[in-house]
């Protein structure tokens, strides 16, 4: 199958440039995802997602049939997942990864905790801030986060008023967006990751953070990207509570309609109540990410993974899966 890898490299090929984003992928991986898709005997070339996508894709579809690999985490702007996945929906070109709608709805912490609670589904209690202002009435210590983005970005523990105050300065100065402010649920912290759609969604093995046994420990970027925490894979927890963990992230995951793959983040506090915190429907396919560890912990290696993400998406258009010889098909 023809596959064109889709990611973001150049920044600056946009008309007026606000606020880039600081979530990319690196070429390495990039280029270990395109290898993983050529040693299953697919035609591979990669593009930037900038301004002049549409007509490298003119040139790549001119070719043949064939499909968009998405690690588009764009550029720049609110629901910035759905920039690239917007422009293929509107050029007809089949694609991995979420829909527009699902992607702006999972990005915006905010939205994605409204549509859960009604559901029925524990998440953190948590309002937005525009300011630092009127903040009076906040219960004590919370997390504070920007409402749009990933990769732990500007979160912080506030535990006084003073702190309060100055997290949610920052975010709105550096992000400019507004804060997210939500109950901080002392415990653990795990995560899950999916794979696949309708009756084939799979919900791989829980993933625990070793925050050290400090039930006041969080992930900064920092320490994502610099020093990262050690994970246990599968969680050292009992059958039934990962069961539950698994069950919640797969009805997340179809409240939202997201699709192919995706990762939830969850706490547990110390009577054992689980709480959902967000849902990254890009997840990174990083060597070194929590995705991909907990494949590992599936029996699934990096190409394997890749191919799975592949053939989940292809599944879903009839005149690709038709044709396809990959991974799972017989």
């Amino acid at each position: 199958m023809r596959v064109l890898v889709v990611y973001n490299k150049d920044f600056s090929k946009v008309i007026y440039q606000r606020n880039p984003t600081k979530e990319i992928y690196s070429e390495k991986t990039v280029f270990r995802i395109k290898s993983a898709l050529e040693r299953a005997g697919h035609y591979v070339e990669v593009a930037d997602g900038n301004m002049e996508i549409i007509d490298r894709l003119k040139v790549f579809f001119r070719r043949g049939k064939g499909i968009v690999f998405n690690l588009s985490y764009g550029i720049q702007g609110e629901s910035r997942y759905s920039h690239i996945p917007s422009i293929l929906e509107m050029l007809g070109v089949p694609y991995t990864g979420s829909t527009p709608e699902g992607h702006a709805v999972a990005l915006d912490k905010a939205l994605t905790k409204i549509a859960v609670q009604y559901y029925g589904i524990k998440t953190p209690d948590f309002m937005v801030f525009k300011s630092p202002e009127k903040l009076e009435d906040i219960k004590l210590p919370v997390i504070v986060k920007p409402r749009r983005e990933a990769l732990s970005l500007g979160v912080k523990v506030a535990k006084t008023k003073e702190e309060l105050k100055k997290a949610v300065r920052e975010i709105t100065d550096i992000f400019g967006q507004e804060a997210l402010v939500e109950k901080f649920i002392r415990g653990r912290e795990f995560s899950v990751a999916l794979i696949g759609n309708g009756k084939d969604l799979t919900a791989l093995p829980v993933l625990e953070f070793d925050l050290g046994g400090n039930p006041e420990a969080i992930q900064t970027t920092f320490l994502k990207r610099h020093r990262p925490i050690r994970k246990i894979c599968p969680a050292e927890i009992p059958e039934n509570t990962a069961k539950k963990m698994q069950e919640i992230s797969k009805r997340v995951f179809n409240i939202l309609e997201l699709r192919d793959y995706a990762r939830v983040d969850l706490r547990m506090d110390e009577s054992g109540e689980i709480y959902f915190l967000e849902i990254n429907s890009q997840a990174s396919l990083g060597e070194t990410g929590s995705f991909i560890h907990s494949a590992r912990a599936a029996g699934m290696d990096f190409d394997q993974t890749v191919i799975k993400i592949l053939d989940a998406a292809v599944k879903r258009y009839q005149e690709l899966w038709e044709e396809y010889d990959g991974f799972e098909q017989d």
